[in-house]
């Protein structure tokens, strides 16, 4: 393959695995393969993004792209969770040509324009009404299938779950060492908060859920009611609210105040429609997105094994821990602390 090998990031131990001869004879070997099962014929040269966690290459065929992606053992569920989704929720996802859940790999179809490029020409929060409708519906759905879920690999961050794992990370070293010692007692010091917090959300009675963990216009292709959500391998069985910390952190980019409490609604609104209190949906609301970058400090570890000791996954989980402390999740006044 003519590959293209972006990442800055050293390993600390050993090679990832798109510098390794034998593994890319086999992505490339396993890609024609599965084009060939496809009806597909490859046009050009591949073009490999390598990251510490993941491997995505865009390959050309006759009717446009492919891409392939391999996950590392930290989110290799992925594959897994698109096959199951593909069955339970055709209309959300890109489907997949192809998945190997040993290996951890996927080829899909290449599914248009990204919906981050629509919001640039036009920033209105009605582009993103639908998806989020839709995302929420299947959230609901989903809640019968908690063990399946997590039969498939994926991460249990359920708000009972979330104290320990968040007092396993701040006692991993490389992660404390990110944190200056002042940073780290307001942390240590913040875990009885937490723990309230956590209880509070459980008791408000919104079920656990798939949540994708990064749903934002950059993960999502096309609009409206076509719009497909992608990239899942942040994904983890958690309270599905949140989904609305990344969500609205990265609509800042497009939208004032009144944008995202707009999005936010739209995104509660089938909630409400199941019957829960108001105030409790809000309130679960605000709980989630404070306790969130519990979850986004867990997914900046997933990374390839080589890079595991490296100081990049560590500090990123530090700074999302850090923000625990935010009384503010957005820092634009959206959410009361």
């Amino acid at each position: 393959m003519n590959l293209v090998d972006i990442t800055t990031e050293q390993p600390n131990e050993g090679l990832p695995p798109w510098r390794e001869p034998e593994w890319l004879n086999e992505v490339s070997a396993w890609i024609d393969e599965q084009l060939a099962a496809a009806g597909l014929v490859r046009a050009g040269a591949p073009a490999l993004r390598a990251r510490t966690w993941s491997v995505v290459v865009r390959v050309p065929v006759e009717e446009g792209n492919v891409w392939f992606k391999a996950n590392p053992p930290g989110s290799a569920f992925e594959p897994g969770l698109l096959a199951a989704l593909a069955r339970w929720a055709p209309d959300m996802i890109p489907t997949p040509l192809a998945v190997d859940t040993a290996r951890a790999w996927t080829l899909s179809k290449d599914a248009g324009t990204l919906l981050r490029d629509l919001l640039l020409r036009d920033p209105d929060p009605q582009h993103l009404r639908p998806l989020l409708r839709r995302y929420a519906q299947l959230q609901r759905a989903l809640v019968p299938r908690k063990q399946e879920l997590l039969a498939l690999g994926l991460p249990d961050l359920r708000p009972q779950v979330l104290p320990n794992r968040f007092e396993a990370l701040l006692a991993q070293p490389l992660l404390r060492a990110s944190l200056d010692e002042a940073r780290y007692e307001e942390l240590v010091a913040f875990t009885p908060r937490l723990r309230e917090y956590c209880r509070e959300l459980a008791g408000l009675g919104i079920p656990a859920s798939l949540d994708h963990g990064d749903l934002h216009p950059n993960n999502a292709f096309g609009q409206g009611e076509d719009a497909l959500a992608f990239d899942w391998g942040d994904g983890s069985l958690a309270h599905p609210f949140c989904t609305l910390l990344i969500l609205l952190r990265s609509a800042t980019e497009f939208f004032d105040a009144d944008g995202l409490a707009t999005l936010r609604a739209a995104y509660l609104e089938p909630w409400l429609e199941d019957g829960y209190r108001a105030a409790d949906v809000e309130r679960a609301a605000d709980l989630a997105m404070r306790v969130a970058p519990i979850s986004r400090a867990v997914a900046w570890r997933r990374v390839f094994a080589c890079f595991a000791d490296t100081v990049q996954p560590n500090e990123n989980a530090a700074r999302w821990l850090g923000r625990l402390l935010d009384e503010d999740p957005l820092n634009v006044g959206v959410v009361e602390g």
